[in-house]
């Protein structure tokens, strides 16, 4: 998938849409913080870890406000401002998530100047960062992606082979630039987590194990995890880069963040008025591909409706032109006697 917004996304890479989140704040619950803040000391002592000798590096430029900030400064604002279980985090104005376990949120502000220390890209529809038990060293990209209404409902006629043939189909359309960047030619291998679909929840979550052609057969390598909940305006969008040796942990993460997913009184996937805004890619564009479509199982088509009625038809023919020529010979026989 054609995104590479998630932090170091490489073979698979996430998807989203271009949007602008607003209000993206927790709200100021002090006793709700307190809860989670031995969570959030040591996830960002690990990142102080990883970024060992940071405060004597040249200072960053905060992108929200234009301050210039030193690394360390980034990372106690980030300790400041992140809201860590249980509490209620907004992510945006439309959604929200309520944290439990080890879940921690870093608000838009404090995300997108970490984003820049890590010399990442900050999507313009970011809205948080995403913390689980591995803490920064692994973050979630959270956006809104306020594209319009999606027909989730879409999702349940497709299996994970017609996602897979989808995939591969739009993946293998984008490689001829890809050869002309010098880049390697890429293809889905299968999936790290086969897409689950919750037509209660309206949320979608996957990841494809997306190789260089020239991989070798049985190599693993860094994936993507995509989540999606849907709603009214548009919908949340997660991605979390990983290694397929963590893959189990990075849905475990995805399954916490769904189940607390929602969104606010008149902005949920069940409010949607037949005036309101569609998204121009539908489900498709949602998840990242040009297009959604059936596969064509063999033995299925063997067994098909289709195939069934056309070989019925076919024998019925044959059998007519069979009686035709077989009166035609009797007649020809009686005439010369």
């Amino acid at each position: 998938m054609r995104d590479q917004s998630a932090p170091g996304a490489g073979g698979a890479a996430a998807c989203g849409i271009d949007g602008i989140p607003t209000s993206p704040y927790p709200e100021r619950r002090p006793m709700a913080r307190a809860a989670g803040m031995g969570r959030i000391v040591s996830a960002l002592l690990l990142l102080g870890a990883v970024h060992a000798g940071a405060a004597t590096e040249p200072p960053a430029q905060g992108p929200a406000n234009g301050m210039f900030q030193t690394p360390a400064q980034a990372y106690t604002e980030a300790l400041r401002q992140s809201v860590g279980a249980p509490a209620r985090a907004p992510l945006g104005s439309d959604a929200f998530v309520r944290l439990s376990e080890e879940l921690i949120i870093v608000p838009h502000d404090q995300a997108a100047r970490l984003l820049t220390l890590w010399d990442l890209p900050v999507p313009p529809d970011f809205t948080a960062l995403l913390l689980g038990s591995k803490g920064m060293a692994s973050p979630g990209i959270i956006r809104f992606v306020p594209a319009g209404f999606v027909d989730a409902t879409e999702a349940a006629a497709f299996n994970a082979d017609d996602l897979q043939s989808s995939l591969s189909d739009t993946i293998e359309r984008g490689n001829p630039e890809r050869i002309e960047q010098q880049l390697p030619e890429l293809e889905v291998r299968g999936w790290v987590r086969p897409p689950r679909y919750d037509p209660e929840a309206h949320q979608i979550s996957w990841a494809p194990l997306i190789l260089p052609k020239a991989a070798p057969l049985g190599t693993d390598g860094e994936i993507t995890f995509n989540a999606i909940g849907f709603g009214r305006h548009g919908y949340i969008k997660l991605s979390l880069a990983t290694s397929v040796q963590e893959a189990a942990e990075a849905g475990q993460t995805f399954d916490t963040f769904l189940a607390g997913l929602g969104f606010q009184v008149g902005t949920a996937y069940g409010d949607v008025q037949p005036t309101d805004k569609r998204a121009p890619g539908g489900l498709a564009g949602a998840l990242g591909m040009d297009s959604l479509h059936k596969t064509r199982n063999p033995v299925s088509f063997w067994m098909s409706e289709t195939f069934i009625p056309t070989v019925g038809g076919a024998v019925a023919c044959i059998g007519v032109v069979a009686l035709l020529i077989y009166v035609r010979r009797n007649t020809y026989k009686e005439a010369r006697r």
